[in-house]
Protein backbone atom coordinates (compact mmCIF):
# COMPACT_ATOMS: atom_id res chain seq x y z
CA UNK A 1 0.00 0.00 0.00
CA UNK A 2 2.91 2.78 0.85
CA UNK A 3 4.37 2.17 -2.40
CA UNK A 4 1.26 2.91 -4.50
CA UNK A 5 1.02 5.90 -2.81
CA UNK A 6 4.26 7.14 -3.38
CA UNK A 7 3.96 6.93 -7.31
CA UNK A 8 1.53 9.47 -7.73
CA UNK A 9 3.52 11.73 -5.24
CA UNK A 10 6.72 11.91 -7.82
CA UNK A 11 4.88 12.05 -10.55
CA UNK A 12 3.29 15.61 -8.95
CA UNK A 13 7.08 16.30 -8.23
CA UNK A 14 8.29 16.64 -11.68
CA UNK A 15 6.47 19.14 -13.24
CA UNK A 16 7.35 21.46 -10.07
CA UNK A 17 10.97 20.25 -10.71
CA UNK A 18 11.28 21.16 -14.60
CA UNK A 19 9.32 24.43 -13.62
CA UNK A 20 12.08 25.67 -10.74
CA UNK A 21 14.46 23.93 -13.19
CA UNK A 22 13.55 26.82 -16.17
CA UNK A 23 13.12 29.39 -13.23
CA UNK A 24 16.53 28.72 -12.38
CA UNK A 25 18.43 28.92 -16.19
CA UNK A 26 15.89 31.99 -16.92
CA UNK A 27 17.75 33.64 -14.12
CA UNK A 28 20.91 32.70 -15.24
CA UNK A 29 20.40 33.44 -18.66
CA UNK A 30 19.25 36.86 -17.37
CA UNK A 31 22.32 36.78 -15.25
CA UNK A 32 24.53 36.27 -18.17
CA UNK A 33 22.97 39.02 -20.46
CA UNK A 34 23.84 41.22 -17.88
CA UNK A 35 27.26 40.67 -17.47
CA UNK A 36 28.24 40.27 -21.11
CA UNK A 37 26.51 43.54 -21.80
CA UNK A 38 28.59 45.39 -19.59
CA UNK A 39 31.38 43.26 -21.00
CA UNK A 40 30.59 43.88 -24.78
CA UNK A 41 30.13 47.98 -23.92
CA UNK A 42 32.97 48.44 -22.06
CA UNK A 43 35.34 46.18 -25.09
CA UNK A 44 34.09 48.41 -27.41
CA UNK A 45 34.37 51.52 -25.88
CA UNK A 46 37.98 50.46 -25.06
CA UNK A 47 38.87 50.01 -28.25
CA UNK A 48 37.32 53.06 -29.70
CA UNK A 49 39.76 55.06 -27.41
CA UNK A 50 42.39 53.39 -28.48
CA UNK A 51 42.14 53.51 -32.10
CA UNK A 52 40.97 57.20 -32.17
CA UNK A 53 43.14 59.58 -34.46
CA UNK A 54 46.26 61.12 -33.65
CA UNK A 55 45.71 64.24 -31.53
CA UNK A 56 42.44 63.06 -30.27
CA UNK A 57 41.53 62.07 -27.05
CA UNK A 58 38.41 61.53 -24.65
CA UNK A 59 36.37 59.18 -22.71
CA UNK A 60 34.08 57.26 -24.55
CA UNK A 61 30.89 55.25 -23.67
CA UNK A 62 29.19 52.34 -25.70
CA UNK A 63 26.09 50.73 -25.76
CA UNK A 64 25.07 47.55 -27.85
CA UNK A 65 20.83 47.59 -28.19
CA UNK A 66 18.86 44.67 -27.89
CA UNK A 67 19.90 40.86 -26.80
CA UNK A 68 23.51 40.78 -26.95
CA UNK A 69 23.55 37.09 -26.53
CA UNK A 70 22.55 35.79 -29.97
CA UNK A 71 24.10 38.39 -31.42
CA UNK A 72 27.46 37.53 -29.84
CA UNK A 73 26.65 33.95 -31.37
CA UNK A 74 25.91 35.61 -34.77
CA UNK A 75 28.93 37.42 -34.84
CA UNK A 76 27.62 40.40 -35.25
CA UNK A 77 26.29 43.14 -33.08
CA UNK A 78 23.02 44.87 -34.80
CA UNK A 79 23.58 48.33 -33.67
CA UNK A 80 25.90 49.89 -30.55
CA UNK A 81 25.34 53.44 -29.87
CA UNK A 82 29.32 54.98 -29.50
CA UNK A 83 29.21 58.57 -27.59
CA UNK A 84 31.55 61.39 -25.73
CA UNK A 85 30.66 64.31 -24.01
CA UNK A 86 34.32 65.04 -23.53
CA UNK A 87 36.68 64.82 -26.57
CA UNK A 88 39.36 66.89 -27.75
CA UNK A 89 40.28 66.83 -31.24
CA UNK A 90 43.69 69.07 -31.64
CA UNK A 91 42.88 71.16 -28.56
CA UNK A 92 39.19 71.69 -29.31
CA UNK A 93 36.55 70.73 -27.08
CA UNK A 94 33.46 68.71 -28.62
CA UNK A 95 31.05 66.10 -28.22
CA UNK A 96 30.18 63.61 -30.28
CA UNK A 97 26.91 60.56 -30.42
CA UNK A 98 27.58 57.81 -33.26
CA UNK A 99 25.25 55.20 -34.08
CA UNK A 100 26.95 52.10 -35.97
CA UNK A 101 25.06 48.61 -37.72
CA UNK A 102 26.62 45.43 -38.23
CA UNK A 103 29.75 45.87 -35.71
CA UNK A 104 31.74 42.56 -36.23
CA UNK A 105 32.40 40.85 -32.66
CA UNK A 106 36.04 40.00 -33.55
CA UNK A 107 37.04 43.22 -34.22
CA UNK A 108 37.71 42.82 -37.77
CA UNK A 109 35.91 43.80 -41.15
CA UNK A 110 33.48 46.85 -41.36
CA UNK A 111 30.84 48.65 -39.44
CA UNK A 112 28.31 49.60 -41.93
CA UNK A 113 25.46 52.51 -41.77
CA UNK A 114 27.75 55.50 -39.49
CA UNK A 115 25.70 57.72 -39.23
CA UNK A 116 26.49 60.44 -35.92
CA UNK A 117 26.56 64.14 -35.32
CA UNK A 118 29.15 66.07 -33.74
CA UNK A 119 28.67 68.92 -31.67
CA UNK A 120 31.00 72.17 -30.90
CA UNK A 121 29.85 74.31 -28.14
CA UNK A 122 30.21 78.30 -28.91
CA UNK A 123 33.05 78.91 -26.64
CA UNK A 124 35.21 75.87 -28.98
CA UNK A 125 34.19 77.47 -32.53
CA UNK A 126 36.50 80.51 -31.90
CA UNK A 127 39.69 78.14 -31.86
CA UNK A 128 38.82 76.94 -35.72
CA UNK A 129 39.95 80.44 -36.89
CA UNK A 130 43.23 79.38 -37.13
CA UNK A 131 42.56 76.64 -40.17
CA UNK A 132 42.14 79.62 -42.40
CA UNK A 133 44.69 82.42 -43.06
CA UNK A 134 41.75 84.57 -44.10
CA UNK A 135 40.02 84.57 -40.65
CA UNK A 136 41.31 86.26 -37.41
CA UNK A 137 38.23 85.22 -35.18
CA UNK A 138 35.37 83.16 -35.48
CA UNK A 139 32.08 82.89 -33.54
CA UNK A 140 28.53 81.25 -33.95
CA UNK A 141 25.47 83.19 -35.05
CA UNK A 142 22.06 82.09 -36.05
CA UNK A 143 22.46 80.40 -39.28
CA UNK A 144 26.16 80.51 -39.72
CA UNK A 145 29.22 82.47 -38.60
CA UNK A 146 30.58 85.90 -37.06
CA UNK A 147 34.20 86.79 -38.77
CA UNK A 148 37.02 88.96 -38.54
CA UNK A 149 39.50 89.17 -40.91
CA UNK A 150 41.96 91.70 -43.36
CA UNK A 151 42.23 92.52 -46.51
CA UNK A 152 43.35 95.29 -48.89
CA UNK A 153 41.01 97.65 -50.68
CA UNK A 154 42.11 100.33 -52.70
CA UNK A 155 45.75 100.47 -51.63
CA UNK A 156 44.81 100.57 -48.17
CA UNK A 157 44.98 97.87 -45.18
CA UNK A 158 41.58 97.40 -43.48
CA UNK A 159 40.21 95.13 -40.76
CA UNK A 160 37.04 93.48 -41.30
CA UNK A 161 33.62 91.96 -39.71
CA UNK A 162 31.19 89.86 -41.32
CA UNK A 163 28.49 87.27 -41.35
CA UNK A 164 29.11 84.16 -43.42
CA UNK A 165 27.15 81.12 -44.41
CA UNK A 166 28.27 77.88 -43.75
CA UNK A 167 27.19 74.83 -45.61
CA UNK A 168 29.04 71.25 -46.07
CA UNK A 169 31.03 70.72 -49.42
CA UNK A 170 29.71 68.64 -51.61
CA UNK A 171 32.32 66.12 -51.27
CA UNK A 172 31.61 65.57 -47.74
CA UNK A 173 35.69 66.76 -46.82
CA UNK A 174 35.25 70.36 -45.68
CA UNK A 175 32.81 73.02 -44.79
CA UNK A 176 32.63 76.07 -47.03
CA UNK A 177 32.35 79.68 -45.33
CA UNK A 178 30.98 82.22 -47.20
CA UNK A 179 31.73 86.44 -45.62
CA UNK A 180 28.28 88.59 -46.48
CA UNK A 181 27.24 91.97 -45.22
CA UNK A 182 30.91 92.65 -44.57
CA UNK A 183 31.51 96.47 -42.51
CA UNK A 184 35.08 97.74 -41.99
CA UNK A 185 36.07 98.05 -38.87
CA UNK A 186 39.18 100.44 -38.49
CA UNK A 187 36.93 103.49 -39.02
CA UNK A 188 39.49 105.95 -38.86
CA UNK A 189 40.17 105.17 -42.60
CA UNK A 190 36.73 106.75 -43.43
CA UNK A 191 35.82 103.61 -46.12
CA UNK A 192 32.54 103.12 -46.08
CA UNK A 193 32.37 99.90 -48.43
CA UNK A 194 29.22 97.14 -49.14
CA UNK A 195 31.36 94.92 -50.14
CA UNK A 196 35.18 93.62 -50.30
CA UNK A 197 36.27 92.30 -53.20
CA UNK A 198 37.89 88.82 -52.95
CA UNK A 199 35.72 88.29 -49.64
CA UNK A 200 32.64 88.82 -49.89
CA UNK A 201 30.47 86.18 -51.30
CA UNK A 202 33.95 84.45 -51.97
CA UNK A 203 33.20 80.81 -50.28
CA UNK A 204 36.37 79.87 -48.11
CA UNK A 205 37.09 76.37 -47.60
CA UNK A 206 37.70 74.74 -44.65
CA UNK A 207 39.24 71.21 -44.48
CA UNK A 208 37.51 68.72 -42.11
CA UNK A 209 38.57 65.52 -43.32
CA UNK A 210 41.76 65.94 -41.49
CA UNK A 211 40.46 65.24 -38.54
CA UNK A 212 38.10 62.84 -39.36
CA UNK A 213 38.91 59.03 -40.39
CA UNK A 214 39.09 58.63 -43.68
CA UNK A 215 35.97 56.67 -44.56
CA UNK A 216 33.88 59.68 -42.54
CA UNK A 217 31.81 62.76 -44.53
CA UNK A 218 30.99 65.44 -43.04
CA UNK A 219 27.21 64.94 -44.41
CA UNK A 220 25.21 68.85 -42.88
CA UNK A 221 25.14 71.33 -40.53
CA UNK A 222 23.26 73.17 -38.26
CA UNK A 223 24.20 76.44 -36.83
CA UNK A 224 23.13 78.76 -33.70
CA UNK A 225 24.29 81.25 -31.30
CA UNK A 226 25.01 78.62 -28.40
CA UNK A 227 26.75 75.06 -30.56
CA UNK A 228 27.30 73.84 -34.09
CA UNK A 229 25.94 70.29 -34.82
CA UNK A 230 27.72 68.52 -37.81
CA UNK A 231 26.55 65.55 -39.13
CA UNK A 232 28.65 62.93 -40.05
CA UNK A 233 27.82 59.87 -42.03
CA UNK A 234 29.95 56.84 -43.38
CA UNK A 235 28.29 53.41 -45.51
CA UNK A 236 31.58 51.49 -44.20
CA UNK A 237 34.15 52.22 -41.88
CA UNK A 238 36.95 49.83 -41.21
CA UNK A 239 36.56 48.38 -37.82
CA UNK A 240 40.36 48.31 -36.81
CA UNK A 241 43.37 50.99 -35.74
CA UNK A 242 44.11 51.40 -39.38
CA UNK A 243 41.00 52.61 -40.35
CA UNK A 244 40.12 54.40 -37.37
CA UNK A 245 43.89 56.26 -36.87
CA UNK A 246 43.64 56.75 -40.64
CA UNK A 247 42.46 60.86 -41.12
CA UNK A 248 41.35 61.94 -44.62
CA UNK A 249 42.81 65.19 -46.66
CA UNK A 250 41.30 67.63 -48.75
CA UNK A 251 42.79 67.92 -51.99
Amino acid sequence: MPAATERPTKRRRWPVVLLVLVVVLAGLVVVAEFVLRGVVDRIIAQQVEQSLPDGTTGQVDAHAEGIVIPQLISGTLDRVEISSEKLTVDGIPLAADVTAQDVPVDGKGDVRDVDGTVTLASSSVKDLAKYSPLFDRLSLADGGVELTGSSSVLGYDITYAAKGAVVAQDDGRGISITPESVRITNSDLGLKVDSIPGVTGVPVQVCTAQFLPEALRVRSLDVSKSDATVRITADALPLNEDGLRTVGSCG
